[in-house]
């Protein structure tokens, strides 16, 4: 019988983040993911400033994978342009394939983690603490102590453990290739962030790396993939894009509250729990807490057999993230209702600007409301 202490299952971001964090705590650790590294992933490749702040305490070499390093967003809603900057780094421009394999390699370095790629994963026996995978044609059956889930949005997995901690799902629909004409002055210094006139609903964004750009489309509303095929050919001909290279469409799982995302000795992180911003779809920072919050309690796991894991893993979770994903969710209502003048609150008017700078830097989180009171009433005071 073969069998680890800990199995994650999926390498990307989260999984390879928490066995990252646990590596070094004499544990037998299994990391497993269904694709070949190297692997390529078209993303928006934005690492929020919370983001990359948590990165860079764990490992400074953070900053070679950094294509660009953004203070300046371009807005443009209808057929009106405006350019704000913050007087801070917003977002950490990277090829998400570049963050993948920095990641892993932080996990799997020193032999301390076994990775095991190419994976395919048939069975999970919850009541006996067993997977079983295919590896080369061959099946294998392993068993674990503590089984975590960063599968991101492969809903069958979750089903193989009925934890689907989802109420509904945001749509992300990534481009990656050549600058184009259009977009070529702003290249250098600015991201995108625009709404067309006929789908207000649908953010488009254009992230800068040091050749290439991602451009990309982000709803929070799961009915929206017939709107974005349309939305596309509108937005690749505003920016004249190659419209030869074909966009990838993604599901963003959004965490229902009154679900599980563990139960015994399973947990789930990242994209797997649902752990996502309902606002802007952001799921790296999710993704890094959900994975050091998980390392805490199973390190307390192995060092007190009674501890009550999954009950500690969600405690912790929801102290931490249930508030904000709800002020979030409260944010997105007020677009998807309002878009047009949030747009405008959030871009040209420079106090809402200033506020959603906050919230991407990590000054100020959606839920406190106070200290964004606060916050604004200063900067108005200050401009008096």
């Amino acid at each position: 019988m073969i069998k680890y202490n800990v199995i994650i299952i999926g390498a990307g971001p989260a999984g390879s983040f928490l066995a990252y964090k646990l590596k070094n705590q004499g544990l037998s650790i299994l990391l497993l993911e269904k694709k070949g590294f190297p692997r390529y992933k078209t993303c928006a490749g934005g690492l929020s400033r919370k983001a990359y702040n948590l990165l860079f305490l764990e490992n400074e070499n953070i900053e070679t994978i950094i294509e660009k390093r953004i203070k300046k967003v371009l807005y443009v809603r209808k057929q009106h342009f405006i350019a704000r900057a913050s007087e801070k780094e917003l977002i950490y421009m990277i090829y998400r394939s570049d963050l993948d394999h920095f990641l892993l390699n932080m996990a799997v370095k020193n032999n301390t983690v076994c990775f095991k790629e190419n994976i395919s994963i048939q069975k999970i026996k919850t009541t006996k603490s067993n997977l079983t995978y295919v590896e080369e044609g061959r099946k294998q059956t392993i068993y674990y102590d503590i089984l975590v889930g960063a599968w991101g949005s492969n809903i069958r997995l979750n089903k193989l453990v009925d934890l689907a901690p989802f109420k509904r799902f945001a749509v992300s629909s990534s481009w990656e290739g050549p600058v184009g004409p259009c977009f070529n002055k702003y290249f250098d210094e600015y991201a995108l962030c625009q709404i067309l006139r006929r789908y207000p609903g649908i953010i488009g964004y254009i992230f800068p790396k040091s050749e290439l750009i991602t451009a990309g489309l982000f709803t929070s509303q799961s009915s929206s993939f017939p709107v974005m095929k349309s939305m596309w050919k509108e937005f690749m001909e505003f920016w004249k894009l190659d419209n030869s290279i074909k966009p990838r469409n993604a599901i963003i799982p959004i965490r229902d509250s009154k679900k599980s995302i563990a139960k015994k000795n399973i947990l789930l992180i990242g994209d797997a729990a649902g752990l996502a911003d309902p606002f802007t779809g952001e799921g790296l920072y999710y993704a890094f807490i959900s994975s050091l919050i998980a390392s805490r309690h199973i390190s307390n796991f192995f060092y007190n057999k009674k501890y009550n894991l999954a009950y500690e893993y969600t405690e912790e979770i929801n102290s931490t993230l249930l508030d904000i994903q709800k002020w979030a969710t409260v944010y997105e209502f007020l677009f998807h209702r309002f878009p047009n003048v949030s747009f405008w609150f959030g871009s040209e008017c420079i106090l809402g600007n200033e506020i959603l700078n906050s919230f991407i830097t990590g000054e100020i989180k959606y839920n406190e409301i106070l200290k964004i009171l606060k916050y604004s009433v200063k900067r108005i005071l200050r401009r008096i």
